[in-house]
């Protein structure tokens, strides 16, 4: 197996894994004061990686007001609206239901590429077609609460499709490490906002499991997902790290005790194969 294929194996084990941090420390706070935690810490991670890089200090410099633009319209989107939304979801719904779910985005950005430039094939359409089964398998005969958490994870998942629309653009600008740092410092400054007004829920639970925990899979998952697409390509990389569903929902049976029923194992398997036609289309 060569170096770049575990290195997209390894991002999709971080972010199966950040699922679960994330639940553990949802239980002693809310998701505006976990998400602060959890990009206050991520931001801290990411400049002090930029600084071992010599990339900081080239990074700011390289910085123009459309950068900063587009920097803040992703970090709404991804870090922020999204993150808060996929938080809410596992809070609601848990790790097994909430993740496969809300990994739907790649239709969303073909969504958004249809509309904008009219391209839409037939991987695309069928790919559509299993994740909409999926989502009905995953929901159907759900109490209230797990609804509302269905529909917020497909609420993030189509915010997060909004903030990928800008990356390609920022990423020729500025190195992988940046973009996902002055996205993750932004938010953090968006969620300051937020939790000054409705105070900061704090727990060292909490700090352990969204702030140490998020940080740890959030930089070392980016980067591993960067390498990888470095040394492989994001053809070979997409496919493989989009298992990180499947193995969350090993580890939500195993790990966290929730319930796995057919229905979520075939909607994950479905929504899995869904993506991966989209990402093939």
């Amino acid at each position: 197996m060569h170096i770049g294929e575990i290195f997209a194996f390894l991002s999709a084990i971080f972010w199966a894994i950040g699922a679960g941090f994330y639940k553990k420390g949802l239980e002693t706070t809310d998701v505006w004061s976990g998400n602060l935690m959890r990009t206050g810490f991520t931001s801290l991670g990411f400049i002090i990686f930029m600084v071992l890089n010599d990339s900081l200090i080239e990074s700011i410099n390289a910085l123009t007001l459309e950068l900063v633009f587009w920097l803040i319209f992703s970090a709404f989107f991804a870090f922020f609206l999204g993150d808060v939304l996929y938080l809410a979801s596992i809070k609601e719904c848990g790790v097994a239901k909430a993740v496969p779910i809300s990994s739907t985005y790649p239709i969303f950005v073909s969504v958004w590429s249809f509309l904008l430039f009219g391209k839409l094939s037939l991987y695309v359409l069928f790919g559509a077609i299993l994740i909409v089964m999926a989502i009905k398998l995953i929901s159907k005969g759900e109490e209230k609460n797990s609804l509302k958490g269905i529909f917020l994870a497909i609420s993030a998942s189509i915010s997060w499709s909004l903030s990928i629309t800008v990356l390609e653009l920022l990423t020729s600008y500025l190195p992988s490490e940046a973009v996902a740092g002055f996205r993750f410092i932004i938010a953090f400054m968006f969620l300051n906002l937020i939790v000054a007004k409705n105070g900061f829920n704090f727990s060292w639970n909490s700090l352990l499991w969204m702030g140490v925990g998020g940080m740890f899979v959030m930089v070392l998952g980016n980067y591993v997902f960067v390498e990888a697409i470095k040394l492989i390509g994001s053809a070979k990389v997409s496919p493989i790290s989009a298992v990180y569903p499947i193995l969350s929902a090993v580890f939500a049976g195993t790990v966290l005790r929730e319930k796995i029923t057919l229905r979520i194992i075939a909607g994950t398997l479905l929504s899995f194969a869904g993506v991966l036609l989209v990402l093939t289309g």
